[in-house]
Formats: C-alpha cells, structure tokens, sequence
C-alpha cells in the first residue's frame, strides 16, 4: 500500500537565512498514529505548516495521497484536518457555530447529523450552544479537534495536543487519537514528551535541527532505550 503522506527532499532555509529543515524524508502509513518527537525549534511545527499548505517549502515535494501539495493543493488540503498549539477562533461564536463554519470552509455541504456525532463522540454536546470565550481550556482543545474534523479529512495533525493540558484530560486526548485511528483516520502528533510518545504511536520520528535524525518501530525504540513497551 502506498503512504498516505510522502516527503522527499523537503527543506526549508527563511529569508533570515535561518535553516528550519535540512533534507526531510518521511513516508507515512494510512491508518497509523506517528509521533514527531523533538524539542521546542527543532523544525516540528515548520515541517507540519509545509504539509498543510501554510508554509512554502524552499526546496522537496509532499504529496498526501498522491496529491501534490503545491501543483493539487486544494484536493491534498482537503484530506487534512489540522489542530494547532493555539486557539483561533471567533471567542463569541458558539461550539455548534465554529464547527459547521470550519466545514463551510472546506466546501462542504451542511451536514447536522455528522457534526452533532462528531460533538458526541468529543464529549462537546451539552455544550452546543456556549459561547467558546465561556469553556474550559480542556473543553476548547476539543473544540479545535472538532473544527479540524468537520470536513471529514483522513488525515489528523495534533500540534502539541497535550500540552499545558491537565493528566486526567492528556487521557481522555490520547483515548480519542486512538479511536480515531480506528476509525480509518491517519494520525501525526508533535510533542517533546517521550512518554506521550510511548503511549500513543506506532512509529516515532525524533527531529533536532530541522534534521530528522531517526525514524523507528515504537516498540524498537523503547527497546534500544532499555524501556520494555
């Protein structure tokens, strides 16, 4: 089976002549949960923005399901749900309102009964109606996760899902990733925690440098680490 996302010879150097990726690459399967495991800088963010069509590359391709990322960007685009580090969105809309408008965005046409599931299975339902500006920080990473699925896309990027998120709820994040996967959804998660890592991937890729310096089987690496998985 061929990957869903493809990434060859992909760099990035910012007009400061800053280097933000070296030489990337990186096949990724349908259906696994991959892990990009680095430090703050190391180039996670950068290479997720380049894949989502928010950053130009400086030199490489991406294709994500055999559709380029440049020359197809609209078709790559629209398998890709994206939830980012930071909430942006309108704090006065509702959580009903936000998500239907994400997957207006898209193209798509109105479709209550998947975004009312979609609330649902994010545990979002009772809150429909509130005003984003009146939920919990737990309450509106899941937001942002529903906005990213509104327009059912086979590909999911967490930047940094958990972070400044409380233990109990960095479970409830990592029960969901997995069920979406289960669900047929690719999934690819940046974090620095080596244990989010662990608990959560198939695969793990650790980039420092803008240089993705190893690629491994989880168990594999949790192995040559001395860590039973």
């Amino acid at each position: 089976m061929p990957p869903i996302i493809s990434v060859k010879d992909l760099s990035k150097t910012y007009k400061s002549g800053f280097q933000a990726l070296k030489v990337i690459n990186l096949d990724i399967d349908k259906g696994e949960i991959f892990a990009l495991l680095g430090p703050n800088g190391a180039g996670k963010t950068t290479m997720i923005s380049i894949i989502c069509g928010i950053v130009t590359p400086s030199s490489g391709s991406v294709t994500v399901d055999g559709h380029d990322i440049i020359t197809d960007y609209r078709a790559a685009r629209s398998m890709i749900g994206l939830v980012p580090q930071e909430l942006a969105a309108d704090m006065f809309e509702t959580v009903w309102g936000t998500v239907t408008f994400s997957r207006g965005l898209f193209g798509k046409w109105p479709n209550p009964a998947y975004i009312e599931k979609l609330l649902k299975d994010l545990a979002l339902w009772d809150k429909k109606d509130s005003k984003l500006m009146t939920l919990s920080g737990g309450m509106k990473r899941r937001v942002l996760i529903a906005k990213a699925l509104s327009h059912e896309p086979t590909v999911l990027f967490l930047d940094e899902p958990t972070a400044g998120v409380d233990v109990e709820l960095r479970k409830d994040m990592w029960q969901l990733v997995r069920d979406l996967r289960d669900s047929g959804v690719t999934v690819i998660l940046t974090t620095h925690y080596i244990q989010e890592a662990e608990d959560m991937a198939d695969r793990i890729g650790v980039i420092n440098d803008g240089e993705l310096i190893l690629v491994e089987d989880k168990n594999e690496l949790m192995h040559k680490l001395g860590k039973s998985s």
